[in-house]
């Protein structure tokens, strides 16, 4: 007998028996049995059994009479996801105040039938909850509240096992997300191509690149004391980040780029994320540096990027990644030129490290198409 998962909430079993002789198939968590007289050698039970918040080790156990007429057993084990992770919660990190909003609760396991607690906590911190309940068969459901004021909302969902949170803004009605794109010279281009975009849906845009500067020589720009001053002047409910190309200088007595090193780079990244993020209020998307052609850059860029994954782990949604690493230089190779759109084009400017007007363009659109994914943008 074989046990398997693969349809997302249920278990399958293939049993191997007689034809023709009374067969007892048991699910030893519940104590479900089913008898039944097989055809053939081979019977298939596809939905046989669901999964489980109670246990993820399951174990099905077969019975039949042997040809002496002897009893014969057979077991199957199989291992379930854990209902830690069964549900999802989506919705807007912005909104108009006052005005509606909705969350979409959504059972991974596509059984529904349980209750979740949904709990809205205002600007002030004031919490109301009600009970949703998720009907048998339908996996998914929408759950509206109205956003009254201006400012920050927390939106909980919990289960047996399971809480999931997310926040939202509420913007007054004359608002318009505020976006700010920093970093090294590597932002610049790519700063102009997102006010670009940007400009088709009112947002604002503003640009602040500090040439030669980096998180490992703080000598000339203290980048989180910088960050602290955007963060306090600016107020961005969008922070694109680039910056990394002049780093892999010592950072408190480490050299670059060993462990050490990184972990303070990341301490450092980290502190800076936070300071973006504004207490859930602003989101942080970071990019990673594309491999450049040579140099001494072979060896930083990486811990760079080592770092910033470092950073970013515990942060949430307040922090995205977005992988220009894998985008331009899939495993780790340098590329000056690649197929967008069906056409070969040059994306790298002749220094092997920064990207051209066209890689520029297309590092923005995929900027642009993750603020979009997660609703920052209509």
């Amino acid at each position: 007998m074989r046990a398997s998962a693969r349809e997302p909430g249920r278990i399958a079993l293939r049993v191997n028996a007689r034809p023709g002789v009374e067969l007892t198939v048991r699910d030893e968590l519940t104590g479900a049995q089913r008898t039944l007289t097989p055809s053939t050698e081979e019977t298939v039970l596809g939905r046989f059994a669901r999964w489980s918040c109670a246990s993820t080790l399951r174990r099905f156990t077969t019975m039949q009479a042997a040809a002496d007429g002897s009893p014969a057993t057979a077991t199957a084990d199989v291992r379930t996801p854990s209902c830690a992770h069964r549900m999802t919660m989506d919705g807007p990190r912005m909104t108009m105040a006052p005005h509606g909003a909705a969350m979409h609760l959504r059972d991974r396991w596509h059984l529904g039938d349980f209750a979740v607690r949904f709990c809205v906590r205002t600007p002030g911190a004031r919490e109301r909850c009600r009970t949703v309940q998720l009907r048998p068969g339908p996996h998914e459901r929408t759950v509206r509240f109205r956003a009254v004021r201006p400012g920050g909302y927390v939106v909980t969902a919990a289960m047996p096992y399971q809480r999931v949170r997310r926040t939202m803004r509420a913007n007054p009605p004359s608002g318009r997300l505020r976006i700010l794109a920093t970093g090294d010279s590597m932002i610049q281009l790519i700063d102009s191509f997102i006010r670009e975009r940007a400009r088709s849906v009112r947002a604002l845009v503003r640009s602040d690149a500090r040439v030669s500067t980096g998180i490992s020589k703080p000598s000339l720009l203290d980048w989180r004391v910088h960050a602290r001053e955007q963060a306090a002047g600016l107020r961005p409910d969008v922070t694109v980040v680039f910056l990394g190309a002049n780093d892999g200088f010592p950072i408190a007595g480490a050299a670059c780029c060993g462990v050490s090193w990184i972990a303070e780079y990341a301490r450092r990244a980290r502190e800076m994320m936070r300071t973006y993020a504004r207490g859930g209020r602003g989101r942080v998307y970071w990019l990673l540096l594309p491999a450049p052609r040579d140099g001494l850059f072979r060896q930083i860029f990486p811990a760079v990027n080592a770092a910033l994954r470092q950073a970013a782990q515990g942060l949430g949604d307040d922090v995205r990644l977005i992988e220009l690493d894998e985008v331009f230089t899939p495993g780790g190779r340098f590329r000056s030129s690649m197929e967008i759109d069906g056409k070969r084009v040059r994306v790298r400017q002749s220094d092997g490290v920064h990207l051209n007007t066209t890689g520029a363009a297309l590092a923005a659109r995929l900027v642009m198409s993750a603020l979009r994914r997660d609703r920052m943008l209509p």
